[in-house]
Order: structure tokens, then sequence, then C-alpha cells
């Protein structure tokens, strides 16, 4: 705390290892919803604990850093303590969502129509590639591959959309896979895409200190 050049530092890495930890959680949400297995829900559980225990240490720290700081130091601080924050309710959602999601699933022996199962497998998988994205963001502050995160909002909310729109065109065909897990479908959906709200935001201080942000939007370019 006596340098806050390397308290920052050690801070960094702390916010990083949570940031590993989200997407061991959801690896293992998608290792679930793949094998339709509970069993890898067991640790996410238990990460989730870990996470909410890592962000209020580093959040405290952080906090005691206080006067120390210089003006860059303190914009630092508060990048690192917005990512912490949505890093926290990653977990919440993907613990208190997603994880309930897959248990239903499993317990009630649900199937996905084969094209919905394709469609929240692939909305599974943008959000893997975003959270490493972010992590990298994170670490670098690369200004290209913030603006390529945050412009991957327009692809997750046209994943969203169509597939919600798909799902309701075989409602309308009287599927029955698509009966049986209507509510589930379109649930697993819009926390896929809440999670992804969070994690681009890892991308606005970035692009806001270089000037490509108006209010919240990014700048055509």
């Amino acid at each position: 705390l006596a340098t806050p050049a390397l308290a920052l530092a050690g801070a960094s890495r702390e916010a990083l290892a949570i940031g590993d930890l989200i997407e061991r959680m959801l690896m293992q949400t998608q290792a679930a919803f793949r094998h339709t297995d509970a069993a890898p829900l067991a640790e996410v559980a238990l990460l989730e604990a870990r996470v909410d225990r890592l962000q209020a240490e580093v959040k405290a720290y952080l906090t005691r850093l206080g006067a120390l700081a210089s003006e860059d130091d303190r914009r630092r601080v508060m990048a690192i303590l917005d990512y912490v924050i949505n890093l926290e309710h990653m977990g919440d959602i993907i613990d208190r969502g997603l994880g309930p999601e897959m248990r239903k699933r499993v317990s009630l022996g649900l199937r996905f129509s084969d094209e919905g199962y394709d469609e929240l497998k692939a909305m599974f998988v943008l959000t893997l590639e975003n959270m490493r994205m972010a992590q990298t963001i994170f670490l670098t502050g690369d200004l290209a591959l913030a603006r390529q995160l945050m412009e991957s909002k327009v692809d997750v909310r046209r994943m969203e959309r169509h597939s919600a729109q798909r799902h309701l065109m075989r409602l309308r065909e009287g599927r029955t896979e698509s009966h049986e897990t209507s509510s589930l479908h379109l649930d697993i959906l819009r926390d896929l895409k809440r999670i992804n709200a969070h994690i681009v935001s890892v991308a606005h201080p970035i692009l806001d200190e270089d000037g490509m942000l108006i209010e919240s939007r990014l700048k055509a370019g």
C-alpha cells in the first residue's frame, strides 16, 4: 500500500484470478448443459464462494489505498473495482440462474430440440470467448480488442433475439421438445445475455478514455 504501483499490480492480479474462477464456473455450467449432467455444477457453488470472498478482499484493499494514489492511480483503482464488481455479478447469475436451470433440465429429463440445443450451445461458446477476451483487455488495455468486445454486444443481442424467435416458431409448429423446454430455453438465453453485458463492461473505461464512447455507445469508426 505504501507503493501504489505495486498495490495496483497486486490488485490487478487478484482481479484476473477472479476472472479465471468465473471462466471455470462458465465451463462447468457449459459441461452440465452439454452432457445433461448436474455433477459439474457441484464445483460452481464452491467457486462462487471464492469469488465473493476475493472480490470483497480486493475492494477492501483498494479502499485502503485511498489518498496515497495519484489521479491516474485512482482511475486504475476504479477500473479494477468496476471489473471485480461485474465479475461478482456474473458469478451470481451463473450460480443462482444458470445452475438451477441446468439442474431443472437434468432432474426433469428435459431434451431441447436439435435446433434449440445448437442455438444455446453457440451462445455458451460466444460467452466463453468474450470472457477470455475481457481478461486480455483488462490485462493489456488493448484498444482494438476493447472495441471488438464492445461490438460483440450486437452479436449477442442478435443471437438472443433470433434464438427466441426461432423457438417461438417451433412452438407454433407444435414441436414437443420446444413445448417442454420453453421457459428453460428463454431463461438460459436471458442469463447468458446478462452475463455478456457484464463482460463487455471491461471495455468501457478504455474506450471512454480514448473518446470512443458517447453516452455508453460506441462511436462509428
